[in-house]
């Protein structure tokens, strides 16, 4: 299966046209960026609806806030208004305080249906009495503590306390102290049941409603859910909370932290009522991502085929030409990008063909330098066997006669030891002394120990003609050990030729290193030659291919009478193979320049390609040179 597919994906890549891949990759965009618009605006509009339905869902929080607060007020001030009419003065002989409570209770209890539980609290002890009026719960008795802190606030409040029978009510608590009877608390409210949290239900509106007392849910609507844990966070009133399910929380405050109240709230639970806008809108927005697509992939398609259809003339224009066909030229007729592409193209097809010529020279030139090197070698090899038949083999002929000769003399006469043990050191000497020059010939140890400095100014000291040598700097650092050798025997070469050939009196050698080449300089005062000549061509040939191995750069320049001057540049390790260094004005042709259309250069001097053939590129032999039309 991983083959099948590696495969499919290359031939997707190598045989598919432009215009799918074009219309490919228009349609991948335009899927791209219609996708994460698509995220986006979803992302913004759904916290946007959050947003909205939190603020929504808190309005109905709000309502209930301000629904209790004014059922609150409006009770306190109905129990004040109705003791202040009752107990405004000190009760007389004969009136019973507690048929006035209970007066004051039934007016309450009248004027306000919901509140179905009342009584008197003692405060002194705690005890309550509900004064023979009917009612189906009662408050359980305070503390006494408690109860008289409340008693203390001449103000009626509103409290959440423990009933007898188990559970919470709210109640609304006013403080009468005129009874006669010492400090009395009257007592007005309903039980947290499922019947307050129905009638909360029905006043906001939302799908379900939980009483909670102490952290613990003593009511909830829908079924019986006692002691069960809040939905929310139940202490954070007046703050929407989103649950874990997605549904809406609000808490409005009723209880608090005082003597004789517990903590308490009211939550509210509700679906988002903007979830199925946000459903509408997400099958809106998948409608709309498809309809973008099917009229961008038309309009991808027509516009690629405007821009694929002059790339696929090019396209075979290219084939043709990769096929050997470079007569045939780029031609679209065209302003754009498309048409400077082409023109580009027609340029190139025009270098490459310039540069068939200069490869076609350079491969001869390749030839010709592997078979001079080649031969260079095995006359090498011939001088260094002659050398060694010639000089060292015969010496060691002699030594042998000698040492026979030696031991017949001393056997003749003992006393002669001396005389004949220096005949043969001095043979041995004269031996030794061949075999260094032969191995300073082949490669000097001193230019391998110790580098091109020593090495030269040790080819200096043989020589009998008088050598200048020059540093800079000096001492010459040690370099690559190619460039040290090539530069070291291109040197010594220099200087026997003009040694032996020049009738020179005198050779200055001049030698500079910078962070990028190294300079080769020597020159002699002899009779010179001419280098274009063909009697010294086998080491002017010998000498460049040494440079031009490392792709540096060689001039030779002498006339008769004038002397030779041979400069060389050998690129260092860190340049070696630059395109510029092989390309350098190399002084052996004269010839006016020849312009080149190549590459977009609009001139190629034919000197620079000729460091590459060996010889100068004449006149006439490239397209373009000197408006000759190309062959």
């Amino acid at each position: 299966m991983g083959g099948r597919a590696v495969s499919r994906q290359g031939w997707w890549s190598s045989r598919a046209g432009l215009l799918p891949k074009v219309l490919a990759a228009f349609l991948a965009a335009l899927a791209i960026a219609s996708l994460v618009t698509t995220l986006l605006e979803t992302r913004l509009t759904r916290q946007q609806i959050e947003e909205q339905a939190i603020t929504l869902f808190g309005e109905a929080g709000d309502v209930l806030d301000a629904r209790l607060s004014t059922e609150a007020v409006r009770t306190n001030q109905l129990m004040s208004t109705v003791s202040q009419q009752l107990f405004a003065d000190p009760p007389g002989p004969g009136v019973d305080p507690d048929d006035l409570a209970r007066r004051a209770l039934s007016v309450v209890r009248t004027t306000d249906p919901d509140l179905e539980l009342v009584g008197v609290v003692e405060a002194t002890s705690g005890q309550v009495r509900t004064l023979g009026l009917p009612s189906r719960h009662g408050v359980a008795p305070p503390v006494p503590e408690e109860a008289l802190a409340v008693a203390r606030r001449a103000t009626s409040s509103q409290r959440i306390v423990p009933l007898d029978g188990g559970g919470y009510g709210l109640v609304y608590v006013l403080s009468i102290e005129r009874l006669g009877a010492g400090p009395r608390l009257l007592v007005a409210g309903f039980p947290l049941n499922s019947v307050a949290a129905r009638r909360y239900l029905e006043q906001t509106g939302v799908d379900q409603v939980e009483l909670v007392v102490d952290g613990a849910v003593v009511s909830r609507t829908g079924g019986s859910h006692e002691g069960e844990d809040p939905a929310g966070e139940w202490q954070r009133t007046r703050q929407t909370q989103r649950l874990d399910d997605g549904q809406l929380v609000r808490y409005v405050a009723l209880g608090a932290q005082r003597p004789w109240d517990t903590p308490a709230a009211i939550g509210l639970i509700s679906d988002d009522p903007l979830s199925t806008l946000d459903g509408a809108l997400a099958r809106t927005r998948g409608s709309m991502l498809l309809l973008l697509l099917a009229v961008g992939g038309g309009l991808a398609y027509a516009v690629a085929q405007v821009f694929t259809r002059p790339l696929v003339s090019l396209t075979a224009t290219a084939t043709a030409i990769a096929g050997g066909d470079l007569d045939r030229s780029f031609d679209v007729d065209r302003g754009d990008e498309i048409g400077r592409l082409a023109g580009a193209l027609e340029r190139m097809r025009r270098g490459l063909r310039a540069q068939l010529l200069v490869i076609r020279r350079q491969a001869h030139a390749l030839q010709d330098a592997a078979r001079r090197v080649v031969a260079v070698q095995d006359a090498e090899r011939q001088r260094i066997a002659q050398d060694l038949h010639d000089g060292i083999q015969q010496q060691l002929v002699v030594l042998r006669m000698q040492v026979g000769a030696a031991r017949r003399e001393l056997q003749d006469d003992p006393d002669r030891l001396d005389e004949v043990t220096e005949r043969l050191n001095v043979s041995i000497d004269h031996l030794l002394d061949q075999l260094r020059s032969t191995g300073q010939q082949l490669f000097p140890a001193i230019l391998r120990d110790r580098g091109l400095g020593p090495a030269l100014f040790s080819l200096s000291a043989r020589l009998e003609l008088p050598v200048e040598p020059s540093f800079a700097p000096e001492p010459l650092p040690r370099l690559d050990s190619e460039v040290e050798i090539n530069a070291y025997f291109l040197v010594s070469e220099a200087v026997l030729n003009a040694a032996k050939h020049a009738e020179a009196s005198r050779v200055r050698i001049d030698v500079r290193v910078d962070d990028e080449y190294l300079y080769v300089h020597v020159d002699d005062d002899g009779v010179g030659f001419d280098p274009h000549g063909g009697g010294h061509r086998g080491g002017l040939l010998h000498m460049r291919d040494r440079v031009q191995a490392l792709g540096g750069v060689l001039d030779v320049t002498s006339a008769p009478g004038e002397g030779t001057r041979v400069d060389a540049t050998f690129p260092l390790e860190g340049r070696r193979g630059s395109v510029v260094g092989a390309l350098q004005v190399e002084q052996d042709g004269g010839d006016p320049a020849v312009e080149v259309d190549l590459l977009g250069e609009p001139e190629l001097a034919e000197d620079r390609v000729g460091v590459l053939l060996d010889g100068a590129v004449g006149d006439g032999q490239l397209p373009g040179d000197r408006r000759v039309p190309p062959a």
